[in-house]
């Protein structure tokens, strides 16, 4: 992501009281209230993803700098330096798994069973565990077709694993077999969470220095749209 999209994106979480309801009287206002309410709903969840991977944030100072940054204000720091901190911030919390080897089976079977005991989930028989953030629309991919599609991908422990700053396209032949089958049940514009036991991911051996063997693996993941193969 880059600072540039961080601070603008950021704008009503300053939580600034003069915009009210009355505001709203003309298509302008309206539009504005509209943009801001989307725009703030999506950098929330983005700075619960720095929290959920152990950043410590003050979220009145985000929105300060962030409603500087947005009036062309100095906020202290200049653009490229506060790229770099984020930067640094991203690639520290990606290479924090690498520490551990492996997860233990008992761990990791407790976090599939917490997923799967949120109301509304389902439990494939292969163990894959859907739930639905967002519904989509439309028909779920072939297993031939490729995926336009954004997610952030999560450890156990909470940790990020990886993650997409923009959309990108893969094969669901190429993914690991429980994202594929997750993926193979979303619609275009739904958004799940998908929660993948070890022997549908990267089993007991994981990736050294970025997945720990016998990891479950969770993905937020929005599915943008599906690409046919004829159209590859």
């Amino acid at each position: 992501m880059r600072i540039a999209a961080l601070a603008a994106a950021i704008l009503v979480m300053a939580g600034n009281s003069a915009v009210s309801a009355a505001a709203q009287a003309t298509p302008a206002d309206s539009a504005s209230m509209a943009i801001g309410t989307v725009l703030g709903a999506t950098m929330g969840r983005i700075v619960g993803e720095f929290e959920q991977g152990g950043v410590a944030l003050d979220r009145d100072i985000v929105a300060q700098a962030a409603m500087q940054a947005i009036n062309g204000r100095h906020t202290g720091l200049s653009l490229d330096r506060a790229q770099s901190i984020v930067d640094h911030i991203m690639a520290t919390m990606q290479k924090s798994v690498a520490v551990v080897d492996s997860f233990d089976t008992a761990s990791q079977e407790r976090f599939l069973a917490e997923a799967a005991a949120k109301p509304g989930t389902v439990r494939t028989p292969s163990g894959v565990v859907l739930e639905v953030l967002t519904e989509g629309e439309g028909a779920m991919p072939d297993a031939d077709d490729s995926v336009r599609i954004s997610y952030v991908g999560f450890l156990s422990d909470g940790s990020i694993f990886d993650a997409t700053d923009d959309p990108v396209i893969f094969p669901l032949a190429e993914l690991t077999p429980g994202l594929a089958e997750g993926l193979a049940m979303m619609r275009p514009g739904g958004r799940y969470r998908v929660t993948i036991p070890s022997a549908m991911a990267y089993g007991e051996q994981g990736i050294p220095g970025i997945i720990p063997g016998r990891a479950a693996l969770q993905f937020r993941v929005e599915m943008i749209g599906i690409v046919p193969k004829q159209d590859k």
